[in-house]
């Protein structure tokens, strides 16, 4: 069980006694080294695609989208063709934590398409959905009419936030050979957010280091509650559902010349379903999460090439029949 979850039940056993404790704890790491950690987080290379180098107008361009309107879909369009799925994960929390209310109208109206999605065999919530999708398949409610929700205004303030490193005793403090990070100034939000920067840059870094979630400022002793390794993000299989045996086949075959030779992947096919509901799941497993973002759009695209040819062999049948001409 989570920590969040413990606590809770705790708030709920307890008559909500315990109520916004989820709130009472910030994260912060525990490094071999405080020095060294320091100076990892005052390096802006360490933060990998966390940072921008905003004295760079083609590194503005690519925050704060071009300065023309009207450009501004296409280019959201291409920027998420370009990302791998981490910084397509990245660019989801920046949305959700910007335009909360856009994200909600995002769900809201796409959640039919993400069942959709999942009826058809794959596997996923509904970010993963969004991830499988390639620019131009992108919900209009996720960019927003002309990239603005896409791209963030081009603000002083947002100049700062985007360039992404974190100042000490602003958004990060030294205490009891720890290193906290107070939710409330951080710019990266949520919390499981930050944690992914974080363990960027003191991976990038080559730290030893774990993370633990401590007692805000104020509360009694500061006490840190839990405690545990960094571990590296396990890369969902990716999963596609065909009609027939010979199609899974040959799309395990696109996937293979994709990506070459990869020791470690794994490619399966799955028959699911009886009689007239018979189809067939490939699952591809032991690949890179950068490697599953090279597969998606051509899974995209073969079974949008598969609905195509149907539409096209049910036309000819219907004129054969004489129904339309």
């Amino acid at each position: 069980m989570k920590l969040t979850d413990l606590l809770k039940e705790i708030e709920d056993e307890q008559g909500g006694e315990q109520k916004d404790i989820r709130a009472q704890y910030d994260l912060a790491i525990q490094p071999s080294s405080i020095k060294d950690a320091l100076k990892a987080l005052d390096n802006i290379d360490n933060y990998g695609i966390y940072a921008q180098n905003m004295r760079k107008p083609d590194v503005i361009k690519k925050v704060f989208g071009p300065s023309i309107p009207a450009q501004k879909a296409g280019a959201a369009w291409k920027d998420w063709d370009e990302r791998s799925d981490n910084e397509k994960d990245a660019k989801i929390a920046d949305i959700k934590n910007r335009v909360p209310e856009e994200w909600s109208n995002t769900v809201e109206k796409n959640t039919p398409k993400f069942e959709n999605w999942k009826a058809e065999g794959n596997e996923g919530d509904f970010e993963e959905w969004l991830k499988s999708l390639n620019g131009k398949s992108l919900p209009l409610e996720f960019y927003g009419r002309y990239g603005k929700n896409y791209f963030p205004m081009k603000t002083p303030d947002n100049l700062k936030k985007y360039a992404g490193k974190m100042e000490k005793d602003i958004h990060y403090f030294v205490k009891n050979n720890v290193v906290v990070f107070p939710q409330e100034n951080s710019p990266f939000n949520p919390k499981a957010y930050l944690k992914k920067v974080l363990k960027t840059i003191m991976d990038n870094a080559n730290l030893e280091y774990r993370f633990i979630d401590i007692e805000k400022e104020g509360g009694e002793d500061n006490i840190p509650v839990t405690k545990s390794q960094p571990t590296s993000p396990t890369t969902p299989p990716l999963t596609t559902t065909v009609n027939t045996a010979d199609q899974a086949d040959n799309l395990i075959k696109i996937f293979k010349n994709r990506l070459g030779e990869v020791p470690s992947a794994k490619y399966e096919v799955e028959p699911t379903g009886v009689g007239a509901d018979r189809k067939y799941k490939t699952v591809v497993t032991g690949i890179s999460a950068d490697q599953r973002a090279k597969l998606q759009p051509l899974a995209f695209d073969f079974k949008q090439n598969l609905r195509e040819q149907n539409e096209i062999e049910r036309h000819q049948m219907l004129v054969r029949a004489g129904i339309i001409k």
